[in-house]
């Protein structure tokens, strides 16, 4: 196989072990230990929060030469803190307190690890495309294709999850460490021993490589990623917020079902990624990625809106589904832009402000809904996420950068 093809496969095995801990951790604290909605947040948060201080050092570290060779070794830290998980649920052993320290620990590694994953994209791209000028097309295409393995990984993860009654809350534990271990060994065995294209990489990149300012100026100053960065901040707070701590909540407190449910509701949402990247591969390259990312957010706003009506049980999957969907096309499209707009050299710190706007809003919004949950209803939560959704849209309206954006 090619290295594009290892590097999806261990991308598709650490989103495995994702899937898996979207059911498993909101569990632990919502099921097992059966927190209150505030403590429920501060769990969600935990495994974000990290991100806040950690995000920018990690996409600093990402534009050092050389430092893709550490990805297989962040992967084995979270094989074994989910090792450790398993023998706190073994021995009866799990409290709040080290449910907090193994959710902050993931949360550091992830802080590393995902803008040097996501940087080592392009370099994978091949140099005959690049020489055929099809390299910003073949870069949309492979985005996609790694969405596509991500979601699909990731459904088979809450799958798997859902199905604790008979594999037991012990083996999805498991189960989490051994297939990020195998993404581990992967790259180890692909990329561990090879430089990927580091002889194209400008010096700067090293010489550089710490100017977390540079990558931040950069952004500051660049017309379409400043609004880039303030709509995926703004989807992090709101939508990240809502989904990882007022879904759980809606489906014990609203619904009154049990981990099963969730655990389908979180499958219905991640088989609307898989179809909407699906869709974006037949479609092909999008003129306009801008424009279709802002759309997102008025299909989402009317999505929160028909959620906070209180459907039927079948209502709630369709337009959970539904809302996978749009989020499937604004993280594909989004991801791109952000990967044409930017040289190599800066691309690891654009990617962790990228990633530090999505998931430095999330626990925000996370401990902003356990709160708002206990004060007023999940229900209560969608409407009024819903309203300030269509309103920044409406707002965006006006502003042209994000609308005449085309895919060049």
């Amino acid at each position: 196989m090619s290295r594009f093809a290892w590097y999806l496969l261990s991308v598709a095995f650490g989103a495995l072990a994702t899937g898996i801990q979207i059911v498993v951790l909101p569990w632990l604290a919502a099921g097992e230990l059966q927190l209150p909605a505030d403590q429920v947040g501060w769990v969600q948060s935990a495994v974000l929060l990290p991100g806040l201080a950690l995000m920018l050092v990690g996409g600093a570290f990402a534009d050092r030469t050389g430092s893709q060779h550490l990805l297989s070794w962040l992967y084995f830290g979270l094989s074994l803190c989910h090792g450790l998980m398993f023998w706190l649920v073994g021995n009866d052993q799990l409290q709040l307190a080290n449910l907090m320290i193994y959710a902050l620990a993931l949360g550091v590694i992830n802080a590393f690890l995902q803008p040097l994953r996501d940087k080592m994209l392009p370099r994978l791209i091949d140099d005959a495309d690049a020489a055929l000028g099809l390299q910003n097309s073949r870069l949309q295409s492979s985005v996609v294709k790694v969405n596509f393995c991500v979601y699909v990984a990731q459904a088979a993860g809450v799958s798997l999850a859902g199905q604790m009654q008979w594999l037991t809350l012990e083996g999805v534990v498991a189960l989490q460490a051994i297939v990020i271990a195998l993404a581990a060994f992967i790259l180890l065995a692909v990329f561990g021993q090879s430089r990927v294209s580091e002889a194209r990489l400008p010096e700067s990149t090293v010489e550089h490589s710490l100017s977390i300012a540079e990558g931040v100026t950069f952004v500051r100053h660049h017309p379409v990623l400043r609004h880039l960065m303030l709509l995926v901040g703004f989807n992090g707070f709101m939508h990240i917020g809502v989904f990882v701590v007022a879904l759980p909540l809606l489906s014990r407190d609203v619904y009154e079902q049990d981990a099963f449910y969730f655990a389908a509701l979180q499958l219905a949402f991640v088989i609307g990624n898989v179809v909407a990247t699906l869709a974006l591969l037949r479609r092909g390259s999008v003129a306009q990625p801008g424009r279709a990312v802002l759309f997102c957010l008025l299909y989402a706003g009317m999505i929160m809106l028909a959620i906070a009506a209180r459907p039927t049980e079948t209502g709630l999957f369709m337009l959970v589904f539904a809302w996978g969907v749009v989020a499937g096309v604004s993280a594909s499209l989004g991801k791109t832009l952000l990967q044409q707009q930017v040289e190599d050299s800066i691309r690891g710190r654009v990617l962790s402000i990228y990633q530090l706007a999505l998931f430095g809003g999330a626990p925000l919004g996370a401990l902003v809904c356990g709160y708002a949950v206990k004060l007023q209803g999940a229900l209560t939560l969608f409407q009024v996420g819903g309203v300030v959704t269509l309103t920044l849209f409406g707002i965006y309206l006006f502003v042209k950068p994000l609308w005449q954006i085309g895919s060049r």
